[in-house]
């Protein structure tokens, strides 16, 4: 597949957050409403020029009427759950439900594609020491993080082909997983090499020749995310740029000053399709559309957007136009897509 079609990506596509629980029954998505999604994913369908979209997060139900909407406006649904800090117990059994979803909406003409999840080293319990998600990311940061990852990717791919084998009892269509950038992962089990393939600067001189290893594989390869955020230095972060967000404080902000910059954002990302097309991935999903939980703000203090890698803008509930009352706004990465997307 190497040096392949350098026309375009024959899956054309990007992520949409159902709402993910990071704290049990807080999902990032606290608005959630029929004709909101549907206008959102119909601007990814015609506006984008999207066919595919990847609809992640943690209730089955919400993945399912996310899906619902998506095939009817004639996108592929490649549907992932997303369980924080779960046992493998916990997670096999949600697999489970999310597998049923996924085989009803396939048996009934869909074009589904079951992701069994992501980044699971740090998202679920057992794989890396601590109990959080927090704890295991700040873990992988540290020397000795790095020095567990051969255990941690053993756990990981034995979870990964139990996962594989529960979800294939329900699901009839094609498996695969978005491995993160320190995953070594056995992709025997699977259909499709999925990849969280994020460019950044200890990476950037490699990046071009670690996705051509990837490419070798006798299945194809899709990208299942890559984005940075909209400040001057994120695309050198990748999917760190949110770190800057300060949570604890009693309104979120940022901890320090960051430069608007949308113009990064749409280059790192255009400049990613174009690597990909050429190098013959199968296909790639932006990450992501919206993040509501990353609100705008006129004050740059308070501008979570610019740290976040939604590529459309809202505004919070308690702004005079907030994202409720359906109010988003295209960033210059969505015009960007856009015409990469139509011309592919």
């Amino acid at each position: 597949m190497a040096g392949g079609d350098s026309e375009g990506l024959a899956v054309k596509g990007i992520n949409y957050d159902v709402g993910t629980e990071y704290e049990p029954g807080v999902p990032t998505r606290m608005v959630w409403r029929p004709d909101l999604v549907r206008a959102e994913l119909r601007s990814i369908a015609e506006d984008l020029h999207c066919n595919a979209v990847t609809l992640y997060g943690t209730d089955p139900e919400r993945l399912r009427e996310a899906a619902e909407t998506a095939l009817d406006l004639g996108l592929a649904a490649w549907i992932q759950p997303r369980l924080i800090d779960a046992t493998p117990r916990r997670y096999l059994d949600h697999l489970d439900r999310v597998a049923r979803v996924a085989e009803d909406l396939r048996a009934a003409g869909g074009r589904v594609v079951l992701n069994v999840g992501c980044e699971m080293s740090l998202l679920i319990r057992g794989m890396l020491p601590g109990r959080t998600f927090t704890v295991r990311s700040e873990l992988l940061g540290w020397g000795i993080g790095r020095l567990l990852l051969p255990r941690s990717n053993r756990r990981l791919s034995a979870l990964l082909a139990t996962a594989a084998e529960r979800a294939r009892r329900h699901f009839g269509g094609d498996l695969t997983y978005g491995a993160g950038l320190w995953e070594w992962i056995d992709w025997a089990p699977f259909d499709i090499v999925g990849l969280n393939q994020y460019r950044i600067a200890e990476n950037q001189d490699v990046y071009v020749s670690v996705l051509r290893n990837h490419v070798r594989h006798d299945k194809p390869v899709v990208i299942t995310e890559f984005g940075c955020g909209s400040y001057a230095g994120a695309s050198r972060v990748g999917p760190n740029g949110h770190e800057v967000i300060d949570w604890r404080s009693s309104r979120p902000r940022l901890a320090k000053e960051l430069r608007r910059d949308e113009d990064e954002q749409a280059a790192y990302i255009t400049e990613l399709l174009e690597i990909y097309a050429e190098e013959g991935v199968h296909g790639a999903f932006v990450f992501q559309y919206i993040e509501p939980v990353h609100a705008y703000d006129d004050d740059s203090r308070y501008d979570l957007d610019r740290a976040g890698y939604g590529i459309v803008r809202v505004r919070g509930e308690d702004a005079e136009r907030p994202y409720s009352a359906g109010f988003r706004e295209p960033k210059k990465s969505f015009h960007a897509i856009s015409r990469m997307y139509a011309r592919m």
